[in-house]
């Protein structure tokens, strides 16, 4: 019997899973109408990594949205700077800042923006935890820097958002980041947050390479709250 073909590389399943999450709040924005908000956008990339997250932020963002990356590699910075290249020429009318820095330093990055900038709300945001593909094993994200850049994230994050975070448990200290992460969506209010929790099922005894997603979307409110949130215009 002749071998199948190789198949070109495609996202993984709760890659997939992500993208359409974040792409669901893109949509939620524009169909709201861009016109009864003061101003557009913000997404966030907050592990950029070879820029795979950063590309989909940019290719299904609202008209005119700001795109803020951040990594503390340069190696990975460099590699999604050279990513975004091809994406910015699909989407000029976007503005892409990309920092060579941890994404706990996102409330210090934020404060550095300019006045109106930090008025733009915040519409997703994504992580994608451990290490960096192809890159040094030992530099990897951590529980506490995590939980920093989440909580500064979730803070800010408009109604109808979605905030992403994919872990791994197959590299140190990966179990414990993802329980840390899974305590404090977990304790997000129900009527205001939807949670949602994907994890592999088959894995654990292959030597502990499970990998999860959590999906944070924060529930719509009436279009008076977001009045009063300073989130769309009179």
């Amino acid at each position: 019997m002749p071998s199948s073909p190789l198949l070109p590389s495609r996202p993984s399943l709760l890659d997939d899973l992500a993208h359409a999450a974040l792409a669901r709040a893109c949509s939620a924005f524009r169909q709201s109408g861009s016109e009864s908000f003061a101003l557009p956008p913000v997404l966030v990339d907050a592990t950029l990594g070879n820029g795979h997250d950063a590309a989909f932020l940019l290719s299904c963002a609202p008209p005119e949205a700001l795109l803020l990356g951040t990594d503390i590699q340069p190696r990975a910075v460099h590699a999604a700077t050279e990513r975004l290249a091809a994406a910015r020429q699909e989407r000029p009318d976007c503005r892409v800042q990309i920092f060579c820095r941890g994404h706990q330093e996102l409330p210090q990055i934020w404060a550095e923006l300019p006045p109106e900038e930090r008025q733009r709300p915040l519409l997703a945001g994504v992580f994608n935890l451990g290490w960096l593909p192809g890159g040094d094993k030992s530099c990897l994200t951590r529980a506490e820097s995590t939980l920093a850049a989440l909580d500064f994230l979730l803070e800010r994050l408009m109604p109808q958002g979605c905030l992403s975070v994919h872990c791994y448990t197959g590299n140190a200290g990966g179990p414990e980041e993802e329980q840390a992460v899974l305590r404090r969506a977990a304790a997000l209010p129900p009527r205001r947050w939807r949670v949602a929790y994907c994890r592999d099922a088959n894995r654990e005894d292959s030597g502990g390479r499970a990998e999860s997603l959590v999906l944070m979307e924060r529930l719509p409110i009436s279009r008076r709250e977001m009045r009063v949130a300073g989130l769309c215009q009179a």
